[in-house]
């Protein structure tokens, strides 16, 4: 087996790191945040000091942090990623992240004599720890072959999308879509409840017609219509708010520098930072269905 090395222990990519080494990968892993070193330890990791030390240990490094900059220092200056590997390794970044700085950290380890293919993933945190995730990876072929066993462990679906850069696209393309279904669905469920429909009733009658939906199954904007939905829980997150502004404003910068328009994206990437000023931004990114509830006075 590989040995692996892991950086950015959040709440996604701790469980994804735990799979790893409970599927009998040598891990080392660092995060500024001593305590999910401590137990990626416990259950048989390696910590280190820096990116670079994780690097010059490993022979695939992986990387799950939640911004573009972040990327780039982990990977740039004496002690990044780029310094510690050697000719031949491997960088799976399964970050979110603006596709051009994908491409640009690429073109970067090439030049060394490394390969990378980006990898990000869809699934909540409990997804990660189970090891059910989507993930969408750009790279050459032959690469994402070669490390399909390891994507596998952290996966039920890995889909490759094409070269580097484009599961960043792919991705993103992804939440833009089910981030604009939710607007429709929580105006949805705004009207008829408004109009003196039971939710619940809303919700059969939208599971067997052309509402239907991820987002109706995941996500009623009500609480107790199904189980799971972050409106039971004052929407306690799920993806939050703050990370979905991310995800859209990313594929707002990238529309605009291609002269996409994206009406749909825009209204609801305000809806977005609505809720974000109203202080959701913590909460579940499904939160903006009570800023529309707010704005027609419920």
């Amino acid at each position: 087996m590989k040995k692996l090395g892991f950086i950015g222990l959040g709440n996604m990519g701790k469980g994804m790191a735990l799979n790893l080494t409970k599927a009998g990968y040598q891990l080392i892993v660092y995060d500024i945040r001593p305590g999910p070193v401590q137990e990626l330890v416990k259950a048989g990791a390696k910590a280190a000091g820096s990116p670079r030390e994780v690097a010059e240990n490993s022979e695939v490094v992986i990387t799950m942090v939640t911004s573009s900059p972040h990327v780039e220092q982990l990977m740039f200056g004496d002690d990044g990623i780029l310094a510690g590997l050697k000719k031949g390794n491997i960088i799976i970044d399964m970050s979110t992240i603006d596709p051009i700085v994908t491409r640009k950290v690429a073109a970067a380890a090439a030049d060394k004599g490394i390969d990378m293919m980006d990898a990000p993933v869809s699934g909540a945190p409990p997804k990660a720890a189970d090891g059910t995730l989507s993930i969408m990876v750009g790279g050459k072929k032959q690469l994402f072959d070669q490390c399909k066993p390891i994507l596998d462990v952290m996966g039920e679906k890995v889909i490759h999308v094409g070269e580097v850069g484009m599961g960043e696209v792919v991705k993103l393309a992804n939440n833009l879509a089910a981030a604009t279904a939710g607007v429709g669905l929580f105006e949805g469920f705004l009207f008829g409840v408004k109009l003196g429909a039971d939710p619940k009733v809303l919700y059969e009658v939208m599971s067997a017609s052309s509402g239907n939906s991820w987002v109706l199954q995941t996500r009623v904007p009500y609480p107790n219509v199904i189980p799971g939905s972050p409106a039971n829980d004052d929407f306690a997150p799920g993806f939050t708010a703050d990370l979905m502004a991310k995800d859209l404003g990313l594929i707002l910068s990238a529309a605009e520098a291609t002269n996409i328009p994206l009406l749909a994206g825009s209204l609801t990437r305000q809806l977005v930072e609505a809720a974000r000023a109203a202080g959701y931004g913590s909460k579940d990114w499904s939160v903006i269905a009570r800023v529309i509830q707010q704005l027609a006075g419920e």
